[in-house]
């Protein structure tokens, strides 16, 4: 379905002046309005990991759109958008303050969580106050196409900066659901959030408008776009994604932060962990330990340095590890992945681009650490963005040249940075983290909702080896092909495929956001002249 502007005199389908629906328009009675934000967001946290209702996700959004379309005002609508961030983001993330409190012994990290969700609430608040201005256009399905674009755009622009926060987007509310997250390959998870919110615009326009003849037509569409999206996915996902063939062992060490054993335990269980999983036939090509796995720094640590050399060469397969590396030239440490080689080759290296606000940096430290630095135990220097950011690569005798996509924890909620390693030439995604901290088991399914996304992008296989857990290994469909059981050491030997190629999303980016924002310039325009507007859908 194409949208036609033409410039005429008619006036058929006017955008309503900003002082709220004339009379015989849309109604704005005193119906529930906070109740129906409340009621959203509690439906899409109950969609969200660990609950996971994700059918809820279709019509959570819609006592939303109900409740700004019906707000007397922009400011109204805010609060709305607001009160609906509160009772999303706050009971999905109720493990950051548990993590804090269990860093610090004290209960100051619930204030920590109290000023994140305060903070990214924001976000809806934003975009109720677009909603409430696009909810002025009589055409239906503008208005639900403008909901929903505005909605791809707020969910970007929470990537956004060094303090963000893209923690559980919409689109991760459906990684059982794998036909409608196909459409990731060309569109990005924008794609599939844009679908999730045209469902809900759609819903919130009928209830809005019993009366009208046209009160169906938004969910004609979105319901027609949804079919053709499942249709493509499941066709997608008959397609066999295939390319040359190595074996990985992905390593889990079972070992908690808030339980370390001894350097000598560590060094004890990579090296009888790494030997059980040798025994494999064929044996391993390539062994992928988690996030920070040894105790010290593997490039200026001779015990460690040697150790891994030892075991590239022993098994004659690659080693990548997590590891803490301090700076070279005095600066702090980054947080990278090394892989080691047979032979005694320099060692390949990435280092992790986005950091944890308050996790691994501390933002404003100087204002922040003579107020609540000691109650917060912040630790003496932040950790470094590494200048090492690109796919790590190798050639070996028996799997010949791969490149290895590294993305290091919270790195997969950033959609934009795992492209641009397959972009870059990585054949197989790689991510290492340490989940252990989180305390919380919800916070391990949401983190892996985002790299089933990253995996159906990209089309790559996705080895993803951790701490404590979720270890497991994603086909290119985001089928999940095998998993370890949590908190326990253990390792998985499977078959993966090295792809080729590149998906539409990969190649073009962030397009769809591109063309959300233009559609939403296109409205803004069009609304400054409402004398000029008709608008023919075909």
């Amino acid at each position: 379905m194409t949208f036609r502007y033409n410039i005429s005199v008619a006036t058929a389908h006017k955008i309503q002046p900003e002082d709220g629906p004339k009379a015989g328009s849309q109604s704005v009675n005193p119906k529930p309005g906070a109740s129906l934000a409340i009621l959203a967001g509690f439906l899409l946290w109950l969609s969200s990991p660990p609950v996971g209702l994700w059918p809820l996700a279709w019509i959570a959004l819609a006592p939303l759109m109900v409740s700004v379309a019906r707000s007397k005002g922009i400011a109204q609508a805010a609060r709305r958008g607001y009160l609906f961030g509160w009772c999303f983001l706050g009971p999905l993330w109720y493990w950051t303050g548990w993590t804090i409190v269990g860093w610090t012994g004290s209960p100051i990290g619930w204030l920590a969580w109290f000023g994140l969700t305060l903070v990214l609430a924001l976000f809806y608040a934003a975009w109720a106050a677009a909603a409430w201005k696009i909810s002025r256009i009589q055409n239906p399905v503008l208005k639900v196409v403008g909901w929903a674009s505005a909605w791809v755009v707020m969910e970007w622009a929470r990537t956004l900066g060094s303090l963000s926060m893209p923690w559980e987007q919409l689109s991760y509310t459906q990684y059982h659901f794998l036909p409608v997250l196909q459409i990731a390959d060309m569109t990005g998870a924008y794609g599939v959030s844009f679908l999730l919110a045209l469902v809900g615009g759609a819903i919130a326009y009928r209830v809005l408008n019993p009366a009208k003849s046209d009160r169906s037509r938004p969910l004609w569409f979105a319901g027609v776009a949804s079919v053709m999206v499942c249709l493509y996915g499941l066709a997608r996902m008959q397609q066999k994604d295939i390319g040359p063939t190595m074996v990985v062992a992905d390593m889990q060490t079972g070992v908690s932060s808030f339980n370390v054993p001894s350097p000598d335990a560590q060094y004890a269980l990579y090296a009888g962990l790494t030997k059980s999983a040798s025994a494999a036939a064929p044996a391993p090509d390539l062994y992928v330990w988690p996030e920070t796995g040894l105790p010290n720094d593997a490039i200026h640590n001779p015990r460690a340095y040697e150790f891994l050399q030892a075991l590239a060469n022993k098994y004659n397969a690659a080693i990548v590890t997590g590891s803490r590396i301090d700076g070279s030239t005095g600066t702090s440490e980054t947080n990278s992945s090394v892989m080691f080689l047979p032979g005694n080759l320099k060692p390949e290296r990435y280092d992790k681009q986005r950091l944890v606000p308050f996790g691994e940096f501390i933002p404003f430290r100087g204002l922040l650490d003579p107020i609540v630095g000691r109650a917060f135990q912040f630790p003496p220097d932040d950790v470094s963005v590494g200048p090492h950011d690109a796919p790590m690569a190798a050639e070996t005798p028996k799997v010949g040249h791969f490149s290895i996509g590294t993305f290091i924890c919270y790195e997969s909620m950033y959609p934009m940075d795992v492209r641009a390693m397959t972009k870059s030439g990585a054949d197989l995604l790689v991510t290492q983290s340490n989940d252990s901290w989180f305390r919380s088991t919800a916070a391990r399914q949401q983190h892996i909702a985002a790299v089933t996304l990253r995996a159906i992008e990209n089309r790559r296989e996705v080895v993803r080896s951790t701490t404590t857990g979720i270890t497991c290994v994603f086909d290119a469909e985001g089928r999940m092909l095998s998993r370890l059981p949590d908190d326990e050491p253990g390792y998985i030997d499977i078959v993966v495929h090295r792809m080729r190629g590149t998906t539409f999303y990969v190649r073009f980016g962030d397009w769809f956001v591109v063309v959300c924002m233009l559609f939403l310039a296109r409205l803004a325009w069009l609304s400054r002249r409402p004398n000029r507007l008709e608008t023919v859908a075909e």
